[in-house]
Protein backbone atom coordinates (compact mmCIF):
# COMPACT_ATOMS: atom_id res chain seq x y z
CA UNK A 1 0.00 0.00 0.00
CA UNK A 2 2.93 2.39 0.61
CA UNK A 3 4.49 1.88 -2.92
CA UNK A 4 0.93 2.94 -4.33
CA UNK A 5 0.51 5.98 -1.89
CA UNK A 6 4.05 7.12 -3.17
CA UNK A 7 3.49 6.19 -6.92
CA UNK A 8 0.36 8.77 -6.61
CA UNK A 9 2.18 11.20 -4.61
CA UNK A 10 5.28 11.46 -7.44
CA UNK A 11 2.52 12.04 -9.66
CA UNK A 12 1.33 15.12 -8.42
CA UNK A 13 2.94 18.71 -9.19
CA UNK A 14 6.15 19.06 -7.33
CA UNK A 15 4.85 21.78 -5.18
CA UNK A 16 2.03 19.05 -3.56
CA UNK A 17 5.03 16.48 -3.91
CA UNK A 18 6.47 19.00 -1.33
CA UNK A 19 3.68 19.04 0.95
CA UNK A 20 3.60 16.01 1.51
CA UNK A 21 7.16 14.74 2.10
CA UNK A 22 7.51 17.60 4.46
CA UNK A 23 4.25 16.57 6.49
CA UNK A 24 3.71 12.88 5.76
CA UNK A 25 3.03 11.14 8.74
CA UNK A 26 0.13 13.92 9.37
CA UNK A 27 -1.07 13.54 5.61
CA UNK A 28 -0.70 9.48 6.35
CA UNK A 29 -2.52 10.03 9.84
CA UNK A 30 -5.35 11.14 7.90
CA UNK A 31 -5.11 9.09 5.41
CA UNK A 32 -5.23 5.89 7.76
CA UNK A 33 -7.54 8.04 9.87
CA UNK A 34 -10.27 8.24 7.35
CA UNK A 35 -10.09 4.02 6.78
CA UNK A 36 -10.18 3.64 10.56
CA UNK A 37 -13.51 5.75 10.31
CA UNK A 38 -14.65 3.67 7.94
CA UNK A 39 -13.83 0.50 9.39
CA UNK A 40 -16.26 1.89 12.64
CA UNK A 41 -18.74 4.33 10.50
CA UNK A 42 -19.31 0.70 9.50
CA UNK A 43 -19.30 -1.88 12.48
CA UNK A 44 -21.40 1.04 14.16
CA UNK A 45 -24.13 1.35 11.65
CA UNK A 46 -24.52 -3.03 11.24
CA UNK A 47 -24.81 -3.09 14.40
CA UNK A 48 -27.15 0.00 15.43
CA UNK A 49 -29.67 -1.55 12.44
CA UNK A 50 -30.30 -5.26 13.64
CA UNK A 51 -30.43 -4.10 17.22
CA UNK A 52 -32.89 -1.97 15.83
CA UNK A 53 -34.66 -4.88 14.37
CA UNK A 54 -34.53 -6.47 17.60
CA UNK A 55 -36.25 -3.48 19.55
CA UNK A 56 -33.17 -3.36 21.75
CA UNK A 57 -32.79 -0.45 24.30
CA UNK A 58 -31.43 2.85 23.07
CA UNK A 59 -28.52 2.95 25.45
CA UNK A 60 -28.19 -0.93 25.33
CA UNK A 61 -28.07 -0.38 21.37
CA UNK A 62 -25.68 2.32 21.53
CA UNK A 63 -23.22 0.78 23.84
CA UNK A 64 -23.22 -2.43 22.25
CA UNK A 65 -23.18 -1.12 18.85
CA UNK A 66 -19.99 1.94 19.96
CA UNK A 67 -18.19 -0.96 21.56
CA UNK A 68 -18.41 -3.21 18.51
CA UNK A 69 -17.51 -0.53 16.03
CA UNK A 70 -14.83 0.39 18.87
CA UNK A 71 -12.99 -3.26 18.90
CA UNK A 72 -12.66 -3.16 14.97
CA UNK A 73 -11.59 0.76 14.82
CA UNK A 74 -8.96 0.01 17.02
CA UNK A 75 -7.47 -2.96 16.33
CA UNK A 76 -7.16 -1.59 12.37
CA UNK A 77 -5.70 1.79 13.80
CA UNK A 78 -2.84 -0.02 15.93
CA UNK A 79 -1.41 -2.25 12.80
CA UNK A 80 -1.93 0.79 10.12
CA UNK A 81 -0.87 3.66 12.75
CA UNK A 82 2.14 1.34 13.83
CA UNK A 83 3.34 0.52 10.36
CA UNK A 84 2.50 3.17 7.57
CA UNK A 85 2.06 6.26 9.71
CA UNK A 86 4.53 6.23 12.55
CA UNK A 87 7.03 3.69 11.10
CA UNK A 88 7.51 2.22 14.42
CA UNK A 89 9.81 -1.23 14.65
CA UNK A 90 9.74 -3.05 17.44
CA UNK A 91 12.35 -5.50 17.99
CA UNK A 92 11.22 -7.81 20.90
CA UNK A 93 7.95 -9.21 22.22
CA UNK A 94 8.41 -6.58 25.32
CA UNK A 95 8.62 -3.42 22.96
CA UNK A 96 5.61 -4.70 20.51
CA UNK A 97 3.33 -5.40 23.88
CA UNK A 98 4.09 -2.19 24.89
CA UNK A 99 3.16 0.06 22.21
CA UNK A 100 0.37 -2.22 21.93
CA UNK A 101 -0.96 -2.06 25.90
CA UNK A 102 -0.37 1.65 25.54
CA UNK A 103 -2.19 2.18 21.81
CA UNK A 104 -5.23 0.65 23.61
CA UNK A 105 -4.88 2.06 26.50
CA UNK A 106 -4.92 5.60 25.32
CA UNK A 107 -8.20 4.53 22.98
CA UNK A 108 -9.60 2.92 26.13
CA UNK A 109 -9.49 7.01 27.47
CA UNK A 110 -10.98 7.96 24.20
CA UNK A 111 -13.66 5.24 24.16
CA UNK A 112 -14.83 6.99 26.68
CA UNK A 113 -14.91 9.91 25.81
CA UNK A 114 -16.73 8.79 22.28
CA UNK A 115 -18.94 6.51 24.23
CA UNK A 116 -20.09 9.64 26.12
CA UNK A 117 -20.55 11.86 22.73
CA UNK A 118 -22.60 9.37 21.24
CA UNK A 119 -25.11 8.69 24.21
CA UNK A 120 -25.46 12.15 24.35
CA UNK A 121 -25.65 13.10 20.72
CA UNK A 122 -28.13 9.91 20.53
CA UNK A 123 -30.50 11.37 23.31
CA UNK A 124 -30.94 14.43 21.98
CA UNK A 125 -30.72 14.76 18.60
CA UNK A 126 -31.18 11.31 17.11
CA UNK A 127 -33.82 9.59 18.88
CA UNK A 128 -37.20 10.11 17.67
CA UNK A 129 -40.51 8.79 18.75
CA UNK A 130 -38.17 6.43 21.40
CA UNK A 131 -36.06 4.80 18.38
CA UNK A 132 -32.72 5.88 16.96
CA UNK A 133 -32.99 7.59 13.72
CA UNK A 134 -29.69 5.83 11.90
CA UNK A 135 -28.71 8.79 9.74
CA UNK A 136 -28.85 11.56 12.78
CA UNK A 137 -26.40 8.63 14.84
CA UNK A 138 -24.59 8.68 11.48
CA UNK A 139 -23.85 12.59 11.89
CA UNK A 140 -23.40 11.94 15.41
CA UNK A 141 -20.56 9.29 15.20
CA UNK A 142 -18.99 11.64 12.44
CA UNK A 143 -18.89 14.43 14.95
CA UNK A 144 -17.22 12.02 17.35
CA UNK A 145 -15.33 10.77 15.17
CA UNK A 146 -13.29 13.96 14.85
CA UNK A 147 -12.71 14.78 18.23
CA UNK A 148 -11.14 11.27 18.60
CA UNK A 149 -9.35 11.39 15.60
CA UNK A 150 -7.10 14.39 16.96
CA UNK A 151 -6.80 13.20 20.50
CA UNK A 152 -5.66 10.22 19.06
CA UNK A 153 -3.10 11.91 16.90
CA UNK A 154 -1.84 13.46 20.16
CA UNK A 155 -1.39 10.14 22.05
CA UNK A 156 -0.03 8.74 19.31
CA UNK A 157 2.70 10.82 18.08
CA UNK A 158 3.10 12.22 21.38
CA UNK A 159 3.19 8.88 23.99
CA UNK A 160 2.97 5.68 22.32
CA UNK A 161 5.06 5.77 18.97
CA UNK A 162 7.50 8.70 20.01
CA UNK A 163 10.92 7.96 18.85
CA UNK A 164 13.61 7.81 21.03
CA UNK A 165 16.13 10.54 20.85
CA UNK A 166 19.23 9.16 19.99
CA UNK A 167 22.98 10.86 21.29
CA UNK A 168 24.72 12.93 18.72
Amino acid sequence: MEKAIHWIIDHLPKPLQKLWYDHESVWMYILMGGLTTVVSLVFQMLPTALFNTMHMANWLNTGLSTTISWIFAVTFAFFTNKKYVFKSETHTRAAFWREFYMFYGARLVTYFLELAIMELGNHFFATVNGEIVTWRSLLVKILAQVVILVLNYIFSKLVIFKKKETAE
